[in-house]
């Protein structure tokens, strides 16, 4: 009997079912579950699990396989992933094991038509990797919930995950799309304000993070009436702690620095009560350790200052992923080694402050013309190796060291005069790409077509159509794409790769590998010359880019055309 789709589905259904029970008896250590909790109610489960999350996780964990066998028990597959859930809330919120708990919930909520699913699971997986850090798959998560949320109308979800989707943009720096969005989650929820608590912490909580992003934005007046609002609305609430962390932050905008102090120290235990971490991001805690730094150092309490800075660098470590007010805190735990002349604590935080400035460049490519850099990348590179000279030199006591130093001397003399005349030798070949003019790659004679297809299986027709398809291609830069071969690109012009290649072969009188990389080293020298803001990104980046797997091809590709390096070259354009 040949099986069928629908079995071959079921078998995989059943197969994956017991994948996960065999890791929920691994998670629960092959606890067996008491029938007495077995008859518990989903609601009552469900309450004595987060009840007892606030004091011990061993026995909320219980409630959670319990909640899990009951689902079970009634094939109810909704709950089975509410159950996995609950479990993942049992990993810290950066353990990648929480996302992995998650994953398993899915097989149960697909195709599901459940009020909220599977939005609501999207949505939770979607928290998950931001919490890591991981904002792409953060956001791929929400615009995924958000597609379901639109087509049943369920617009509860479609404004939380518009919430999420401004905090993400909040944590890149987009302060202006951020602003927006979350303005019409405000208008959404003000309307639900005062129907139940939770409505109006929500709107509350929304309405803490437009005060940021007006904050950071520089828009301080909108930004102190709404906090204004904020504490009127959050009396008699825990959440009233983050306006008054605001307010603190506005006396250091206003020079009250003492004022700025007592308000911060104020709101900052808030933050360290377990029950309040629903209320607050991570970035709000920093914003709380920075302005008291800049306060205490205003008041001239420079070592107090440092602490709150260091506490930063914490926090940044463990949430795995950098925002702009962290790199603030590097900037200034550099200038204040700097002025103690600590040369090994200066170059542990210029080491830090280039990883942070790494990782925004990466992740946040398209704001990295946005960043105040107040250390130029090449001074602090520059003032790194001052450092570790000037450590060295402390170390250097040895006569052989000395004999060392003195050999690499004598060859980097000898590297120095070779080096000058390789920049000379550069200099004028960037001088040459420079007045180049643009031209398109030199075309043969139609005429020629004839010579090719009397001497191949290629006729005329043929040739005048790759021909064509060829002009399209270098128009629409085509070139551009990542992973281009002679296969693919035939084929997508109809014709074979033995062809093509002997067009490019005959009237672009190169390989077809040399065509494509010239074609993209033309197109890079123009808007590398054309846009300043192209040229602050990185080799590697730049190499994405325009379509070259890595950076070390790219740069190979270059110097093959033009003689020289992309990072001269862009060096040489800056200067200009």
């Amino acid at each position: 009997m040949i099986p069928t789709k629908a079995m071959i589905m079921q078998l995989r259904f059943y197969t994956i079912t017991l994948l996960l029970l065999l890791s929920f008896v691994g998670f629960g250590q092959s606890f067996k579950v008491p029938d007495s909790l077995l008859k518990l109610e989903y609601k009552e489960l469900y309450y004595r699990f987060h009840k007892n999350r606030k004091i011990d996780d061993e026995t909320a964990k219980i409630y959670a396989l319990a909640y899990f066998y009951k689902s079970k028990d009634n094939n109810d597959n909704i709950r089975i992933a509410k159950a996995y859930i609950l479990m993942s809330q049992l990993y810290p919120y950066t353990d990648e094991k929480r996302i992995k708990t998650l994953d398993s919930a899915f097989i149960y909520v697909e195709n599901s038509t459940a009020k909220n699913y599977p939005e609501a699971l999207y949505t939770i997986r979607g928290i998950a990797f931001g919490n890591r850090g991981d904002f792409q798959n953060a956001l791929k998560d929400y615009l995924k919930a958000l597609e379901y949320s639109k087509k049943v109308n369920n617009y509860n979800y479609t404004y939380a995950l518009k919430h999420n989707i401004a905090l993400i943009k909040r944590k890149l720096g987009k302060y202006q799309e951020a602003k927006k969005l979350f303005n019409e989650c405000l208008i959404y929820e003000k309307s639900k304000v005062k129907k139940t608590e939770a409505d109006t912490l929500s709107y509350l909580i929304t309405l803490s993070e437009q005060i940021s992003v007006y904050r950071l934005n520089n828009e301080l007046d909108s930004a102190k009436i709404l906090n204004d609002k904020g504490i009127e609305l959050s009396k008699q609430k825990t959440i009233g702690y983050l306006f008054k962390l605001n307010n603190g932050i506005f006396n250091y905008y206003n020079k009250e620095y003492q004022l700025a102090v007592e308000e911060i120290n104020t709101a900052l235990p808030k933050f360290f009560i377990k029950e309040n971490k629903f209320y607050y991001e991570n970035y709000n805690l920093i914003s709380a350790y920075l302005y008291l730094g800049r306060s205490y150092k205003h008041l001239n309490k420079k070592e107090k200052a440092i602490i709150y800075f260091k506490k930063i660098d914490s926090i940044s470590k463990s949430i795995n992923y950098f925002t702009l007010e962290s790199r603030s805190a590097y900037i200034e735990l550099v200038n204040y080694y700097k002025s103690t002349g600590d040369y090994s604590n200066q170059l542990l935080f210029i080491d830090k402050l280039l990883s942070a400035d790494s990782v925004l460049t990466r992740n946040y490519r398209l704001i990295s013309d946005q960043l105040y850099r107040e250390f130029d990348t090449k001074e602090l590179i520059k003032e790194k190796e001052q450092i570790i000279t000037a450590l060295e030199k402390e170390n250097t006591k040895i006569s052989t060291q000395n004999i060392i130093i003195s050999i690499l001397l004598i060859i980097s003399l000898f590297g120095g005069g070779y080096y000058y005349y390789r920049q000379h030798l550069y200099k004028k070949r960037f001088l040459k790409l420079l007045d180049k003019t643009n031209t398109t790659n030199q075309k043969k004679d139609r005429s020629d077509n004839d010579d090719l297809s009397s001497s191949s299986s290629i006729n005329k027709e043929t040739l005048n159509h790759l021909m064509d398809k060829l002009q399209v291609f270098e128009e629409k830069q085509g070139y551009l794409k990542q992973g281009l071969n002679t296969k693919d690109l035939a084929k997508s012009f109809g014709s074979n790769a033995s062809y093509l290649s002997k067009v490019v072969n005959t009237f672009k009188e190169k390989n077809f590998t040399s065509y494509i990389n010239d074609l993209r080293i033309d197109f890079v020298v123009t808007k590398l010359r054309e846009d300043r803001i192209f040229r602050k990104y990185t080799v590697k980046a730049i190499a994405q880019d325009i379509g070259f797997n890595n950076a070390e091809a790219f740069a190979k590709a270059f110097y093959k055309k033009t003689g020289i390096y992309p990072s001269y070259f862009i060096k040489e354009l800056e200067k200009r």
